[in-house]
């Protein structure tokens, strides 16, 4: 169980992480990507879940995202 995050709906920090299934692996896409690039431009998501209202938070891999847009990293 995730302490270091809260749900936005009732600012518990009882959040399990888990992953999001589909018959494939979801992804999000960035429409803005350099147009050549060695990696694939799919990004994977992270997604926990609230023990106690249910709400389903999701979030990407920064680190990737950044590279794939050719940008740094904020600080």
């Amino acid at each position: 169980m995730s302490t270091d995050k809260k749900c936005p709906i009732c600012d518990s920090i009882r959040l399990e992480p888990g992953s999001i299934q589909s018959t494939g692996r979801i992804y999000f896409r960035p429409e803005n990507t350099k147009f050549l690039t060695l990696a694939t431009n799919d990004v994977p998501l992270l997604a926990n879940i609230c023990l106690d209202w249910g709400h389903v938070m999701l979030a990407g891999d920064l680190r990737k995202v950044h590279k794939l847009l050719d940008k740094a990293e904020p600080h």
